[in-house]
């Protein structure tokens, strides 16, 4: 009994720290462990965060008809305490009554002291934009602009990210509506947000007209419209939805992980579940990883498959581009395919150069899946796909064939993806000599003309790509 109520005022102790903006690291690394392992603890976390939202948002809070926390003891328990006993003094009662009531008034004191918003407080920063316009108190804003609360913001028209005071990074797309609350939490009148939320961050707060959506530690999208209906898209990690309904919060919630969706309209309906769609984000999602367009038949895609072997993942109608890594720093130096350039590749010499160690890169794959037989059991014709990307950074190099590949799926891939699957075992990844890859004069668009023959082998086409970041 004891021992729950230390872990329980523990927890409650973190989540404070966490609103209070005062966690240390291992504070935050502590609460966003529990947090994804403990039904009970995202429960109460969900609760506080309420809490949390109603106090800044300045809405009537309703105390919940029994705070049951600590009331953990058994029936036997119960019925000891109503056995007769000794007429204990007024002073004994009042006493008693102070040590219950403290704690939770010292709790509720400076829950309500932190959240409270100090108006035009400075909690994120106006980065990188995309033809965009955006607008507070109807003045433009440049690139590196302050951001405050107690503002509501207008993106007429492009892309801009925000990087909140907290560490999250959120991009949206025009045309949206915007109030920062808090140095972690922000309410999205209308438009759509995609939101990249590290370890130290956990919590973050999405508010909209028909739900509250808090972070676990993910990547997600939340898209209103302006009837105040919205949807929440898990990309990875895992979200909870509470429902609201006329700006008030129901109580009911909604726990989300990658693949999972869900829509809400806020005049008491009920939600309806879906699936993940990126194209209602792709927008943002391209410029989130750093891409400025693309061109032909490549489709970028936020999360990879579980599974990337021949066969497995996306049409062979078009090259699927994945990011596995983000602002990797390499911890050596690394030799890569020099990739050559679209005026020199009919005369150049295939050639290998080294990128230094401490340089920061974002990873990306580029994945064609082969010709495989179709459900008939008939052979698929010959593929030839083409298409360009753009990058906004220039492109160091990579690797492209198969020893390359596997020996740098674990360093520079994805862990939890398999590249292979059980029943072809390793299978050709790398590109053939006739698949066209260059890159222009500025070394940030990468052009490729690929092509794979028909009759149902179970080869796969990949190159696996290393850009410059931002830095």
């Amino acid at each position: 009994m004891r021992s729950l109520q230390r872990k329980q005022r523990a927890l409650i102790k973190l989540i404070y720290e966490v609103q209070n903006e005062t966690a240390s690291s291992n504070q935050l690394k502590e609460l966003s462990e529990r947090l994804r392992g403990d039904v009970e603890a995202q429960k109460l976390y969900v609760y506080l965060m309420d809490m949390h939202a109603e106090l800044i948002l300045e809405e009537e809070f309703l105390a919940p008809e029994q705070w049951d926390l600590f009331s953990q003891q058994t029936e036997q328990q119960r019925t000891v305490r109503k056995l007769p006993r000794a007429r204990k003094p007024l002073s004994h009662y009042l006493l008693l009554t102070i040590c219950y009531l403290l704690p939770f008034t010292v709790l509720a004191y400076f829950t309500w002291y932190a959240v409270q918003p100090v108006p035009h407080t400075q909690v994120a920063v106006l980065g990188e934009m995309d033809h965009a316009m955006i607008t507070g108190d109807a003045e433009p804003l440049l690139a590196q602009a302050p951001l405050f609360t107690g503002h509501t913001y207008q993106l007429q028209q492009g892309i801009a990210r925000l990087l909140m005071n907290s560490g999250v990074e959120i991009v949206l797309e025009s045309p949206a509506a915007f109030e920062l609350l808090h140095q972690n939490s922000i309410r999205l009148y209308s438009g759509a947000l995609a939101a990249e939320v590290n370890s130290e961050a956990v919590g973050f707060v999405v508010e909209t007209p028909s739900q509250r959506v808090v972070d676990l530690g993910t990547r997600f999208g939340v898209h209103v419209e302006q009837d105040g209906s919205s949807e929440t898209h898990v990309f990875q990690g895992k979200v909870v939805c509470a429902e609201k309904q006329n700006q008030q919060t129901k109580g009911n919630t909604h726990f989300l992980t990658a693949g999972q969706a869900i829509q809400l309209k806020g005049d008491g309906s009920p939600a309806v579940t879906l699936r993940t769609d990126e194209s209602r984000f792709s927008r943002a999602l391209r410029f989130q990883a750093q891409i400025e367009t693309l061109e032909g038949a490549i489709q970028y895609r936020q999360e990879m498959p579980a599974r990337l072997g021949a066969g497995d993942c996306c049409s062979s109608e078009h090259l699927a581009l994945f990011q596995e890594q983000k602002n990797l720093i390499l911890q050596e130096d690394v030799t890569v395919w020099k990739i050559p350039v679209a005026e020199e590749a009919a005369t150049q010499l295939e050639q290998r150069q080294t990128i230094p160690k401490g340089t920061k890169v974002n990873v990306f794959l580029l994945h064609l899946d082969g010709p495989h037989k179709d459900a008939a059991g008939k052979d698929h014709p010959r593929v030839a796909v083409n298409g360009t990307i753009h990058f906004r950074n220039p492109v160091l190099g990579g690797f492209k064939i198969d020893p390359d590949l596997y020996a740098t799926d674990q360093s520079f891939g994805r862990t939890d993806i398999e590249y292979d699957n059980q029943e072809f075992g390793r299978s050709g990844r790398g590109i053939d000599r006739s698949d066209k890859t260059e890159l222009s004069p500025s070394g940030k668009q990468l052009r490729v003309a690929w092509s794979q023959r028909g009759g149902g082998g179970i080869g796969r086409d990949q190159i696996r790509i290393l850009v410059a970041t931002e830095d």
